[in-house]
């Protein structure tokens, strides 16, 4: 076994974004695998045979400083060699948004702040699972066309009451326009919720996730394999949301991350 650490100067990646990483792995190399802010981070092989790839995220909240990504590969011998890399986190400054709303719409009653509850912790549960196989091949595309908001990590407060940021990126669009997969991937979660409306979400393999929320229709079903630009739904104003948009979210291992972030990263 030997540590080593790498004396180049640090990776330099904003709050809530995404970058890759690669290490050179010689012949016989068995497993890659990657430890970041607590986040497990798997490898995959890439087209050179002797190079292995990830995809890594930096939570929309991990507070600015330096860390160490750590890597650590496995040969078929038997043997393990561990590295370091400095990473450096740097500060993004999200915007604080103040809205005075009806009042039912922040303090639910009992009973669907109980369903919203259960509703939540099935869509994290449905975002754990780090599948094996990576699904997802080239660069990854917008899923439809319409306006920005620019509302990734946008911090709301509500009648004086601070909601968490917000952890994806809203995309304006007449109600029916084709919402479109932004990379391969199987349909983890379908379903109708309180807040997020119709939703669908695709597991891409490797701990990706991507999230399309407040559809009008759904076209897909669970379990379906998915090719990328293939039709997932349509957008629509569904569950809580004040008119016609996608929120598209993605998550990286438990990041999460701007999906716009992604886009040109292959």
């Amino acid at each position: 076994m030997r540590t080593e650490s790498n004396p180049v100067a640090p990776i330099r990646i904003k709050q809530g974004d995404v970058f890759y990483f690669s290490i050179q792995a010689g012949p016989g190399t068995a497993t890659v695998q990657g430890r970041f802010r607590g986040r497990t981070i798997p490898f995959f092989k890439t087209e050179d045979p002797e190079r292995f790839g990830a995809l890594i995220g930096v939570d929309l909240a991990d507070p600015p400083s330096k860390e160490d990504l750590r890597v650590e590969v496995s040969t078929e011998a038997g043997s393990v060699e561990r590295h370091r890399y400095a990473v450096e986190v740097l500060p993004v400054h999200f915007a604080t948004q103040k809205l005075t709303v009806p009042k039912n719409y922040v303090d639910l009653d009992e009973e669907t702040a109980k369903r919203a509850e259960e509703e939540q912790e099935k869509i994290l549960q449905s975002l754990s699972p780090v599948t094996a196989e990576r699904f997802w091949a080239g660069r990854f595309i917008v899923p439809v066309e319409g306006k920005i908001a620019g509302s990734f990590g946008l911090r709301r407060i509500m009648n004086g009451q601070a909601r968490s940021p917000h952890s994806g990126e809203d995309i304006n669009a007449p109600k029916g326009t084709e919402v479109h997969a932004t990379n391969e991937g199987v349909v983890a979660l379908v379903g109708d919720f309180f807040f997020s409306g119709k939703s669908v979400i695709l597991d891409h393999g490797l701990g990706l996730y991507s999230m399309y929320f407040h559809l009008d229709e759904v076209d897909v079903a669970e379990g379906a394999k998915v090719r990328k630009g293939a039709v997932v739904g349509k957008v629509g104003a569904s569950g809580r949301a004040t008119g016609p948009h996608l929120h598209w979210g993605t998550r990286i291992n438990g990041a999460r991350v701007n999906p716009f972030s992604i886009v040109n990263i292959e």
